[in-house]
């Protein structure tokens, strides 16, 4: 079992050689996400889980503890008896707690100086981000929030084609992420019960916080691109009334670039749907995630091409680092998990080295997290006043 009671502290971290020393809140052994963010952290072999605070049940979670490797008496019920006893082995604390738990232990580990890299979405409202950032900037601490959509090789390769230029430029993006649990029914004809957190709306209704943070970061990330303004239409069409659970939205972004959202729980025959398709007037491409391997790249000749991992041209999804089996067979969503990971730790390393807490171009924090839930702010306004809202 991994044990930390030795010499090695963190500080032997900052060569690049050994591990990273991390720890969960949240995320216990039978979690929605524990065990997902357990793997993709150690894929690359970067990373190493020594302790956590995973269930404020101490025996639920010493029990995972165990689990997953760790001795039990790492285990702890209270962030504040982790960050008490392990602050100065860790070189970050992974947040793992539903949404509306991030804020308080976020600002725990940051006042600990401790390094802290948040499931998303980062927190409820803006001025919740706000602030954290003021936090950050007073403590300049370290801040990254997992957006592992934007981990697939495929994605970051037309991240690429659209910098080069192989779009022209772009005019209109239709991205959409639906999903049916919110009306889909058990083999006994009842209601598919969600976590009781996601029955529960606040200043931005949980589904935006779900579904709606990823949307924005995949059309952020791909094109740079800034949402200036929002209308929006939002409804309670499944099992559960007292939250919204379909939002259709048309947003405009910076570069004259028009956009198509939407994300349901309420989709039947879809369990994850998200598929984005982006036009230039020059090219266009489209991307699915249940069949994340390719592309589909049409240009303004008529010509209609299938691009994979080894497909000529491709320069990002190419490289060693994804290329932990050939393609042809599939990497999955638990693969781009460990892709975005592999880029916070080279983060946290530079950070470790020189306190500098800017991020690598595959990393994202408090900038992009701000900005997502202002939008998502303008989408609640505009699905009141029934008018275009600025994203501010």
């Amino acid at each position: 079992m991994t044990d930390f009671d030795g010499n090695e502290t963190c500080a032997s971290i900052s060569d690049g050689n050994s591990k990273l020393k991390i720890a969960f809140v949240g995320g216990a052994y039978d979690s929605a996400v524990g065990r997902s963010h357990r793997i993709a952290i150690e894929m690359d072999n970067r990373f190493e889980l020594i302790a956590g605070c995973f269930s404020r049940n101490l025996e639920k979670s010493r029990d995972s503890a165990v689990k997953y490797g760790i001795a039990s008496r790492h285990a702890y019920s209270e962030l504040r008896d982790l960050i008490n006893e392990c602050a100065e082995k860790l070189d970050a604390i992974l947040v793992l707690t539903p949404q509306d738990q991030h804020f308080s232990h976020v600002m725990d580990c940051l006042n600990a100086e401790i390094p802290v890299v948040s499931e998303k979405a980062l927190v409820g409202s803006s001025a919740e981000a706000l602030e954290i950032q003021k936090l950050l900037e007073k403590k300049s601490g370290f801040l990254s929030v997992t957006y592992n959509y934007t981990g697939y090789p495929m994605v970051r390769e037309l991240k690429r084609m659209v910098e080069m230029g192989r779009l022209g430029k772009i005019q209109q993006i239709h991205i959409e992420m639906p999903q049916e649990g919110f009306s889909r029914l058990s083999p006994e004809g009842n209601p598919m019960t969600p976590q009781n957190w996601r029955l529960r709306d606040g200043v931005i209704p949980t589904l935006s916080l779900d579904l709606g943070v990823h949307l924005h970061m995949m059309v952020r990330f791909l094109t740079s691109a800034n949402p200036e303004e929002v209308v929006a239409v939002s409804s309670s069409r499944g099992n559960f009334p007292q939250v919204v659970d379909n939002i259709s939205c048309m947003a405009r972004y910076s570069g004259d670039i028009d956009c198509s959202i939407w994300y349901s729980k309420t989709a039947f025959g879809y369990r994850n749907g998200l598929r984005l398709r982006i036009f230039g007037d020059q090219g266009a491409a489209e991307w699915v995630q249940e069949n994340p391997e390719y592309i589909y790249y049409a240009d303004n000749a008529g010509g209609k091409l299938c691009l994979d991992r080894t497909s000529k041209g491709v320069q990002i999804a190419n490289q060693q680092r994804y290329q932990r089996f050939k393609a042809g067979h599939p990497a999955g969503f638990i693969e781009a998990f460990a892709n975005y990971y592999f880029d916070v730790a080279d983060s946290l390393l530079g950070y470790r080295k020189s306190k500098n807490n800017k991020l690598g171009e595959f990393t994202f924090g408090i900038d992009e997290s701000l900005e997502g839930l202002r939008m998502l702010e303008a989408i609640v306004r505009s699905t009141s006043s029934k008018k275009w809202e600025l994203v501010v």
